[in-house]
């Protein structure tokens, strides 16, 4: 795990003029007149960097993290519950990388779209660099957490840590939790961006409550649901 935190905060240190080129993309240009961001103290650029650096790390230590705990775990679970969640460890770097990128094409777009146009007719954005990073990397980070929903769902009904009949109960409450979600992730926590939140959200439920359905028990799957 030191090795490969070592590595990526190397690489991203290295790298670091493509990172920050990278990650404000999004915002189209617009975090100031010249359409680059701005740092107002002499220590911000320098202190950014280190923090990219440790988050590059800890993105590449993270698989590593991972297998360490599932190897830790392993002996606490049946053979079954073993190859289960071994099958889809790999599906869950897949979901988190699915949902960064709906957080860096779509929503971080669309938000920054609308806060960087907002009253331009009476003063003009002069958006700082790590104010700017903080936001993206908070979007990127959650939507990629809240994207392994499908997987949780399945997991926790395969290993028998929650029933079906309560996934499938709790489905009446789904999209008014999925908007309120939608409004605090989102950085403008309008009806719009909400909504580009909220149905992905209830998707990922259905998704998750096919997922859950499969994983039930073979007593379970001989009642009527």
């Amino acid at each position: 795990m030191l090795v490969a935190f070592g590595l990526g905060s190397s690489l991203t240190w290295y790298f670091r003029k493509t990172v920050i080129a990278w990650l404000i993309l999004p915002a189209g240009g617009q975090l100031s007149a010249t359409g680059r961001p701005v740092f107002t103290n002499p220590t911000e650029m320098f202190s950014l960097t280190v923090h990219l650096a440790i988050v590059g790390g800890c993105v590449v230590a993270a698989p590593m993290l991972v297998y360490q705990v599932f190897r830790f775990l392993r002996p606490l679970l049946s053979k079954k519950q073993g190859q289960s969640v071994a099958i889809f460890l790999p599906a869950v770097l897949v979901c988190f990388l699915g949902g960064a990128s709906f957080a860096y094409f779509v929503l971080l777009p669309t938000g920054l779209q609308f806060l960087l146009q907002f009253g331009t007719d009476v003063a003009d954005p002069m958006i700082r660099l790590t104010e700017y990073m903080d936001l993206a990397l908070a979007m990127l980070f959650w939507l990629g957490v809240v994207f392994e929903l499908p997987l949780v769902m399945f997991l926790v009904v395969k290993l028998r840590i929650v029933e079906y009949k309560r996934v499938r109960g709790f489905r009446k409450y789904v999209p008014l939790a999925a908007f309120i979600l939608g409004a605090l992730l989102t950085p403008t926590a309008d009806i719009v961006n909400a909504t580009l939140v909220a149905l992905p959200l209830m998707v990922l439920y259905e998704v998750g409550a096919f997922l859950a359905w499969l994983a039930r028990p073979r007593q379970q799957r001989l009642e009527r649901d």
